[in-house]
């Protein structure tokens, strides 16, 4: 299996396990209950789950033990950071993205319970983001990923 192939099996089952729990417990809950949940739906799925990971970040080839916290990291390759509010700002979107760019990590999940509009989102969109689950890619290979709704995260632009 290429990784392209692995990184989206491993991302249909995230979304699937995102859309099961907000089926099945609705919007309204604290970020806690969420995480509980999709942790639980994610290792259904077979999927090898951390929570609360302390990650290094890497800064001009130097690591920086400790620098962040993910909510949810799958298979050692997905970042998933989990949100329970009416729409998220740009604060949220620039989060992922600089853990993104300042890891190894190649590809993340935004994914916010508490949105009116639970749904696939495209990070096109104007923020604040009113939808419940993006996906942003840290410059994979040759970029042909099987969800249309990705953006690249450029290594070399301030974002």
């Amino acid at each position: 299996m290429s990784d392209i192939d692995e990184y989206n099996a491993i991302g249909s089952k995230i979304i699937g396990a995102a859309f099961e729990v907000r089926k099945t417990a609705g919007k309204g809950l604290q970020e806690r209950f969420y995480e509980a949940a999709f942790v639980y739906e994610l290792r259904e799925r077979g999927l090898d789950v951390k929570t609360q990971v302390m990650i290094p970040a890497i800064y001009k080839g130097v690591k920086v033990e400790d620098s962040y916290q993910a909510d949810i990291v799958v298979n050692d390759k997905v970042i998933i950071e989990l949100k329970a509010v009416g729409y998220m700002s740009e604060t949220e979107c620039r989060q992922l993205i600089t853990y993104l760019k300042l890891s190894h990590f190649k590809l993340g999940y935004l994914i916010n319970f508490g949105a009116n509009d639970f749904c696939i989102g495209h990070t096109n969109e104007r923020l604040p983001y009113k939808k419940g689950i993006y996906r942003f890619a840290n410059t994979l290979e040759d970029g042909n990923l099987r969800y249309p709704h990705f953006r690249i995260v450029n290594q070399n632009q301030g974002q």
